[in-house]
């Protein structure tokens, strides 16, 4: 099982994290906009780290109010998702990850939804590229797993894929079966975070409150158990957005979200031989 983990879930400089990344022994990397921004070095030297290093860079996020935008707005958005993928190639990435539409002028039409994910999927195709699509627990209408399904079936092209975490997953008040009744063929990427369960925002909650697995409350094990035996074969990937954790040395970081990682691997394992 390929493991990964965001840079968004350690704290330091870009390169900081990285190191780190590859000490702890993952395979390969998210990396987020803003670390990349925020970094002295060239998106052509990020690249050629993470490959000294032997990381893959297995996604590229995220891209924001991507969808439900006026047929006027949508141009900009094309070309905003044109230049992200240039950055994405540059990674040496053929995955990007678009999140759902979070803001409260988001139309509520899932077939304006369709036909603008169909033409970022057309868009990404020209880059060699594949839409991972995301829920996110907030979005203004598309905020479940079976909401992206529902928009990625009506969107039909095949360089849409979907996104699922288990955080989002699990704020919503979705589960195990919610999981089993997708698609295998449409899910391509999986994160997994844990959390413990709080009365809180949703947004503040994930953003706040995240940790690696078994740290938490959550089944992580119950829904990636579910998808691995669907026929799920892509990474397994750390999405954790705690401000502790960023407060403390990448490399050990790292570490621990690579043993906790391990962990949840070794159960399945047993688990599904």
């Amino acid at each position: 099982m390929k493991t990964c983990i965001a840079t968004v879930s350690l704290g330091g400089t870009l390169a900081d994290k990285l190191d780190g990344i590859a000490a702890a022994g993952f395979d390969g990397v998210e990396i987020l906009d803003a670390d990349l921004a925020a970094s002295p070095l060239t998106v052509a030297e990020v690249a050629q780290r993470c490959n000294d290093l032997g990381l893959t860079v297995d996604l590229y996020q995220p891209f924001r109010r991507a969808e439900g935008v006026t047929d006027t707005e949508f141009i900009q958005v094309l070309e905003r998702f044109h230049r992200e993928c240039d950055t994405m190639e540059a990674l040496g990435a053929d995955a990007i990850l678009v999140v759902s539409n979070t803001d409260a002028d988001a139309i509520d039409d899932r077939d304006l939804t369709a036909s603008q994910l169909h033409a970022l999927g057309a868009a990404a195709a020209e880059h060699g590229a594949t839409v991972m699509f995301e829920a996110l627990a907030w979005g203004t209408h598309i905020n479940r797993v079976a909401d992206v399904e529902d928009a990625l079936t009506r969107a039909d092209h095949p360089s849409l894929s979907l996104v699922v975490d288990t955080f989002h997953l699990y704020a919503v008040g979705d589960d195990i079966t919610d999981v089993q009744a997708l698609v295998p063929r449409s899910i391509g990427f999986v994160q997994v975070a844990d959390a413990p369960w709080m009365d809180l925002e949703l947004i503040q909650w994930s953003r706040n409150h995240r940790c690696f697995p078994g740290d938490g409350d959550f089944d992580v094990f119950a829904p990636v158990a579910a998808l691995l035996e669907s026929g799920y074969t892509g990474p397994l990937s750390l999405e954790i957005f705690n401000p502790g954790y960023r407060e403390r040395p990448a490399a050990e970081v790292a570490a621990h979200g690579a043993e906790s990682l391990s962990a949840l691997i070794n159960r399945l394992e047993y688990t599904t031989t």
